[in-house]
């Protein structure tokens, strides 16, 4: 009975031991491969109420009415593949979110590209926001309510006023041309540009920039119109810390067609666009901190050789803004002015000595947003724009018709709740 009794407890040891022995022996499980691509979105859709009353003609006021903004909603496909020479293949296809039901966004319509990625950086083809654009995107510099709808930044900045908006220019021709003569041009500096060629530098102590070019390929037959675009951002971050230097080139995107409606043939034109900005973020403990945020920006439109209208166009603005987190809370503010512009009018055309007069605007927004997770927010705004009695500054952005063309004069504003959900 007693060897019984030892018998059983040794095997009762020995059991355990064998077990950690074989398990210490057996290969531990493959880490899954990481995937080649990543689905992701963004559906961020606000219910908005907005206008444009206080005209200098008053019958030409759009009262105010409800609509939807998608604020960029998208859904898309990304990844990066390891190919010879230690180099990565990336690429993006980016697609608008039309959840409203209006219209119907073609595929890869938005951010959107093909390239070659190492640590020199990443050179790629493509559909992308200018560095004009994005060169704040993730910086301390960046726009507190980001750079989209009736609370972007784009109301007044990249933007000469005369109804101008947003633009995705290149993937399709920017410039229209009928009867010997260019209709309809690009003037925004706040554009997503198609036919494009880009380098992204990686960072070197806190220094890095972005470059790109969208190619001539709309040019006419003679060569006499060539339209291209050439973009830059320079920035440098460490810490809290974030400065950027902008430039964005237009040949022949004839942006003074919509500051003068005189039509000058298919005269050369030139537009430049300049922008220093700097932020920094406050770490003040205990979930919170405190964002300020302030730019300066010129714009430049020019046309050789013009005999009617204007031939040049130049005018200064200005922004500031801060942004206060205390936990799931945020609260956000930005100020913007338009100075008045300083225009030469064509050779041989006499100054009336009016032309500059009340083409000033200012865009004051205020905001609210309460964190659910981290993937979702829930928020709510106020944004109006001020016109000087001659200026037609509008909403970049806005999913709602009304606010898309503002008479002279009129004042824009929207007030609205919004819900953000990323994946």
């Amino acid at each position: 009975m007693a060897l019984k009794k030892l018998c059983a407890v040794g095997l009762a040891l020995a059991l355990p031991a064998a077990a950690l022995a074989q398990a210490a022996a057996a290969p531990a499980p493959a880490a899954p491969p990481a995937p080649m691509a990543q689905v992701y979105g963004t559906l961020n859709v606000n219910l908005q109420y907005t206008g444009a009353e206080g005209a200098t003609t008053a019958a030409s006021n759009v009262k105010p009415r409800f609509g939807l903004g998608l604020d960029s909603s998208n859904i898309g496909v990304r990844g990066s593949v390891d190919v010879a020479g230690g180099l990565k293949a990336v690429y993006q296809c980016e697609t608008g979110a039309q959840i409203d039901g209006e219209g119907v966004a073609g595929l890869c319509n938005r951010n959107s590209r093909v390239g070659i990625s190492g640590d020199w950086g990443t050179l790629f083809y493509g559909n992308w926001d200018t560095p004009y654009k994005a060169g704040t995107y993730g910086t301390n510099a960046d726009d507190p309510f980001g750079n989209t709808d009736v609370y972007g930044h784009a109301n007044i900045m990249g933007s000469p006023g005369y109804g101008v908006r947003s633009a995705a220019v290149g993937g399709a021709n920017p410039v229209t041309v009928a009867a010997g003569a260019v209709t309809v041009g690009t003037a925004s500096f706040d554009n997503r540009a198609g036919n494009s060629v880009a380098y992204w530098s990686p960072k070197w102590a806190g220094l890095s920039f972005k470059l790109q070019a969208s190619l001539d390929e709309f040019s006419n037959a003679n060569g006499s119109i060539r339209p291209a675009l050439y973009a830059g951002t320079l920035n440098f971050d460490s810490g809290g810390l974030s400065v950027l230097a902008q430039l964005e080139l237009h040949n022949d995107y004839y942006g003074i067609r919509q500051i003068s409606a005189a039509n000058n043939g298919l005269q050369a034109t030139s537009d430049a666009a300049f922008r220093l900005g700097a932020g920094y973020t406050f770490a003040l403990g205990e979930g919170s901190s405190l964002s300020l945020v302030g730019w300066a920006e010129g714009l430049a439109y020019t046309q050789t050789n013009a005999t009617v209208g204007y031939k040049s166009y130049a005018r200064g603005a200005y922004l500031v803004g801060a942004k206060y987190k205390l936990g799931d809370h945020e609260f956000r503010l930005r100020y913007s002015i338009a100075l008045k512009p300083t225009i030469k009018v064509a050779d041989g055309v006499t100054p009336t000595g009016t032309e500059e007069d009340k083409l000033g605007a200012q865009n004051l927004v205020v905001g609210y947003a309460f964190s659910l997770a981290k993937s979702t927010q829930l928020y709510a705004y106020y944004s109006l724009i001020k016109n000087e009695d001659n200026a037609r500054y509008a909403f970049g952005v806005s999913g709602n018709a009304a606010v898309n063309t503002v008479p002279a004069g009129s004042d824009p504003s929207a007030i609205g709740l919004g819900i953000r959900h990323a994946f």
